[in-house]
């Protein structure tokens, strides 16, 4: 067979060519794409492409048998003999091209016939007509299509073979002629391409292959090209081609989590064919749930990788499938889960349809093909009726969003929910994660740390029985006491356990409020005024701070007369067993972070008593106790000391108050309302004087 006298052209000459025609000796640009971005990189075809023939540069000996395409034209010019020549009149010179670049030669005259169509010279006697598109991205002008003959079981390949050029950037082909004893080819596109991720033609070309036993159209395309090693080795086994091919591609959709079942009862033809498409039949820009499902896979082999890594990638892909038929590289899946991810939550899929569509092709709704793959990468069970709402994490260990548990959060805090109406994972909104497990509150306006965005808090409603985000004023977890107050029954009674106002430094027993305390407290009395028609009880710790504040709720709110008597138990020290003990650790630790430890904890057992036995004791043995010389409602101060582990017995643990954890502490004025029912049972809610109940 005689080939092509294809002129050999030196890579740094060739490039040299381009530098020159950047330049534009004859003052025109040489390419047309005056709005690219400065700040982009300009890749090697932008050099290469001008809006017109009037952009072009000089035809001269450096450019000599180079082409440049011409958009309005959608076609190459080729500089030959000192003028722009249009490769649909190339009835003196010969097209061909190499490594992706087109070029003008002398006039060819091969063993065989060169037949009409003007992007393809042929050198055997073929004898029908075949067409197709060459997409990774569609392959741009200077591509070359190789068919060459193969035997059905493609195991070996003849000397019949054609060769052609594309020349649009839609990567189309055409061959007028084509000729095969077996009737089965094997196709090779190599070029370079346009890529969906980017926008941009590749920087290095790439050599996608399909077989076929179709040959009149058969376009090549990822699907084509993972899936032939598969078909080999089964045709190699004796099964039939059309049955091997059949079976490699439902194959190649598993591994990408794409149900074939589904897929397969989609139409695909529009020439009323009712049989199914196989992978030379797809393209991946039409409007067909196989065009979508073709288009994902192609983006996510692409992913963010140079051409080299991509197609390291789809060849590893198609020698893992060629054994099994399943993909085992669970570290490939998790880098393309990840980068989908990824583009989920920031919403980039809009950048890839936004590359194509100013390419002027149409794009398939590729995205849910790409959701379909994290469940499949990340081994996460089938979103059904019977996990429908569950949330999850990924604990693969490779992915950028491992977790070492649902709420651990150093590493990731992407969860993933089976939507209960898709009945398919994607991404979970925060509050769906934070409050994932919650259940219904234990109590009107609860409010909750999230579960993995530790810094977010949700409060829970009764009216309906859903948990919300909290405001900032409700998410410290404290309700507004007075707001407690004006929503107390008209047979229940209260006692509100608060930390003194706003102090001196002097922390003795005969330390003051400052005078801001002091107005933080009659103004808190004050608003009670404002719905309270009621006179309190006051009791205190008898520490002058305590006794101040009680005495300027009071004033604040108009009462005079009041009963103000020293609880003993209302002491800052009630939870302490050995003083000394105690004093040892808050020397060495601080006593906000002991206390908090111990409350939530059971840290130091030595020094404090069992929390639950001491604050029974308090709650019961002494407040409850007393009530009936006390008023219906009742206002008793104490000292953080105090309210800090009677919070965390509270509210069982849930109150924002762990200093030694999140570096929260009960702020002034805020502590435990105890709500007596008429049938002597007891509820218990944080409350705040202040706007926060922690500081």
């Amino acid at each position: 067979m005689k080939k092509f006298g294809l002129t050999a052209i030196g890579f740094a000459a060739f490039w040299a060519s381009l530098w020159m025609a950047g330049c534009g000796s004859d003052g025109n640009p040489a390419t047309g794409n005056g709005d690219i971005d400065p700040n982009q990189p300009i890749s090697l075809f932008d050099t290469l492409s001008v809006p017109s023939a009037a952009n072009l540069p000089a035809c001269d000996a450096s450019r000599e048998g180079r082409a440049f395409f011409v958009q309005n034209e959608n076609l190459p010019r080729l500089c030959v003999k000192g003028s722009w020549r249009s490769a649909a009149d190339s009835t003196d010179f010969s097209v061909t091209c190499s490594d992706g670049f087109l070029h003008a030669v002398d006039k060819i005259s091969p063993t065989g016939t060169i037949v009409g169509s003007a992007d393809t010279v042929f050198v055997e006697g073929f004898v029908s007509p075949m067409t197709g598109i060459a997409q990774k991205g569609p392959f741009v002008f200077g591509t070359s299509v190789t068919v060459t003959e193969a035997s059905k079981e493609f195991n070996t390949e003849t000397y019949q073979k054609a060769e052609g050029c594309i020349l649009t950037n839609d990567g189309r082909y055409t061959f007028n002629e084509v000729h095969s004893n077996s009737n089965c080819v094997k196709i090779r596109a190599t070029g370079f391409y346009r890529n969906e991720v980017t926008g941009r033609v590749s920087d290095n070309p790439i050599t996608l292959a399909a077989k076929t036993c179709s040959p009149e159209h058969a376009n090549v395309n990822i699907l084509t090209h993972i899936t032939i090693q598969r078909i080999e080795q089964l045709t190699m086994n004796h099964i039939d081609f059309a049955e091997a091919k059949a079976q490699a591609e439902r194959e190649a959709f598993a591994a990408f989590g794409i149900d074939t079942v589904m897929l397969y009862s989609q139409p695909y033809f529009t020439d009323g064919r009712t049989d199914k498409p196989v992978a030379e039949d797809l393209d991946m820009f039409g409007n067909s749930e196989y065009s979508a499902a073709l288009f994902a896979i192609s983006a996510m082999i692409q992913g963010e990788r140079s051409e080299n890594d991509m197609m390291n990638l789809a060849n590893n892909l198609a020698e893992d499938l060629k054994g099994d038929g399943v993909w085992n590289d669970q570290n490939w899946k998790i880098q393309i889960a990840d980068w989908v991810v990824g583009l989920d939550t920031l919403w980039k899929y809009n950048d890839i349809r936004n590359n194509v569509s100013s390419w002027g092709m149409s794009i398939p709704n590729f995205e849910r093909y790409m959701r379909a793959f994290i469940p499949i990468a990340y081994g996460f069970e089938p979103c059904t009726d019977a996990n429908a709402g569950q949330v999850t994490y990924v604990n693969q260990g490779q992915s950028a969003l491992f977790a070492n548990d649902y709420e651990h959060a150093d590493h990731s805090r992407v969860r993933f929910i089976c939507d209960v109406s898709s009945k398919e994972w994607r991404i979970a909104q925060p509050i769906e994660k934070d409050t994932a497990g919650f259940g219904p509150g234990e109590y009107d306006k609860e409010v909750r740390e999230g579960r993995v965005n530790h810094d977010n808090y949700y409060i829970f409603e009764t009216a309906t029985n859903a948990w919300r985000v909290a405001t900032p004023q409700e998410a410290d977890g404290f309700t507004d006491l007075v707001e407690v107050y004006a929503n107390l029954k008209s047979d229940e009674k209260a006692v509100f356990i608060i930390r003194h106002s706003e102090r001196t430094d002097d922390t003795g027993p005969n330390g003051h409020l400052t005078s801001n305390g002091k107005n933080y407290a009659r103004n808190l009395g004050a608003r009670l005024a404002t719905i309270a028609k009621e006179d309190f009880y006051y009791g205190y710790s008898g520490y002058t701070r305590t006794q101040e504040t009680c005495e300027e709720i009071a004033i604040g709110k108009g009462q005079t007369g009041y009963t103000l008597n020293i609880l003993p138990y209302m002491d800052g020290a009630w939870y302490i067993k050995d003083e000394a003990t105690a004093n040892n650790y808050i020397n060495a630790e601080g006593g906000w972070v002991v206390f908090s430890k111990y409350g939530f904890t059971g840290a130091y057992p030595d020094a404090f008593y069992d929390l639950e036995t001491r604050s029974e004791e308090l709650l019961k043995n002494n407040i409850l106790a007393s009530l009936p010389a006390m008023k219906r409602v009742n206002v008793m101060c104490t000292h953080d000391y105090l309210v800090v582990p009677l919070l965390a017995y509270t509210t069982n643990g849930h109150a924002n108050v762990r200093y030694y954890e999140k570096w929260r502490w009960v702020n002034y004025l805020s502590g435990v309302a105890m709500i007596i029912s008429a049938d002597g049972s007891v509820r218990y809610i944080p409350v705040k004087g202040l706007e926060s109940g922690t500081m």
